[in-house]
């Protein structure tokens, strides 16, 4: 299983803002994916807020990784971070 550390930032950045193309199974990661976005929306000046955003989202996955739920949807991110499409 790949480290969640090793999934880089466009992986994170993708999740967030295409959110709607995954089925999420954890209930606070749903909840977080839209505060993110809203606050995505609310701060577009600041270039930062991106990678701020990604880091709450694999910090929220990291913490709660024993959780099935929460594993089920890592798993999702994963696959996707393997698929072809992140990766041409």
């Amino acid at each position: 299983m790949i480290e969640i550390d090793k999934i880089p930032d466009s992986v994170w950045t993708h999740v967030i803002f295409h959110s709607k193309e995954f089925s999420w199974n954890f209930l606070a990661v749903k909840i977080m994916l839209a505060r993110l976005n809203l606050k995505i929306d609310m701060h577009k000046s600041n270039t930062s807020i991106i990678q701020e955003c990604c880091g709450e989202l694999r910090g929220l996955l990291k913490k709660s990784a024993n959780i099935p739920n929460a594993r089920a949807d890592l798993e999702q991110i994963i696959h996707f971070a393997s698929s072809p499409e992140m990766n041409a």
